[in-house]
């Protein structure tokens, strides 16, 4: 987590370099941004495939291929069609190599991440924020009435096995950006998703069937990620 927060301060810190640069007149040719946000992306595509990330992988590709449409010759299938393509290829390599997970217990592991383990007491308000990283919350309270979970570029899990919503609802307001969420969720509870999704997608693991009396509505914005919502 320091090591990937170190790396991603160098390149910002490169970026601003180039940028004043930039604006003294040398390097008139090279585009600094485009160069800086393909070595990003780059980035994104190495990691995401040591991780069998295959949004992670597709995504990056179709903006590389946006950036430079012009240098390729493809500006006849920009933006729109690269995007729907990456979208697509996303979720049929994702439905065929689907990882088999293992479970101990309540609890899910994975050898993809090193997650940060984030286990504390929370009040009715729980607010829970991620970028480029990964990172693990346990939502411990009685009083649950809402949380706030932000996460862009990179890989959140929250457990609600451990909350209690007293007054029988509660409201989840999730946004995520080039990111993985895995919520897991008592098999006692409703979801009502309430979610705005572009080019993402939401889907549901052991879901039960039976009347429950409690419900946790999702609200909020889902660009270019993956919400996956296990019950437990």
């Amino acid at each position: 987590m320091k090591k990937e927060r170190i790396f991603w301060g160098i390149l910002f810190i490169v970026g601003a370099v180039f940028l004043i640069i930039s604006k003294l007149g040398y390097f008139p040719d090279i585009n600094i941004f485009s160069l800086l946000l393909s070595v990003f992306l780059i980035v994104i595509i190495i990691k995401s495939l040591i991780r069998i990330n295959f949004t992670g992988v597709f995504f990056p590709i179709a903006f590389l291929c946006i950036i430079y449409d012009k240098q390729l010759g493809i500006t006849n299938i920009t933006p729109w069609t690269v995007l729907i393509a990456a979208l697509l290829g996303s979720i049929g390599f994702s439905m065929i190599f689907h990882k088999r997970i293992r479970w101990d217990k309540r609890y899910y592991n994975s050898e993809d991440y090193k997650f940060e383990k984030i286990n504390v007491e929370d009040e009715s308000y729980v607010n829970f924020n991620n970028s480029f990283g990964a990172s693990i919350k346990y939502v411990n309270t009685d009083n649950f009435e809402q949380g706030d979970f932000n996460c862009s570029f990179g890989a959140m899990k929250v457990y609600f096995d451990n909350a209690v919503i007293p007054n029988g609802n509660a409201v989840a307001n999730i946004n995520a950006s080039f990111s993985g969420i895995e919520l897991y969720i008592p098999k006692t509870w409703k979801i009502e998703d309430k979610t705005k999704v572009f080019l993402g997608a939401i889907s549901e693991k052991n879901k039960n069937e039976k009347i429950t009396t409690e419900t946790l509505t999702l609200v909020g914005d889902i660009r270019f990620a993956g919400v996956e919502i296990i019950y437990i």
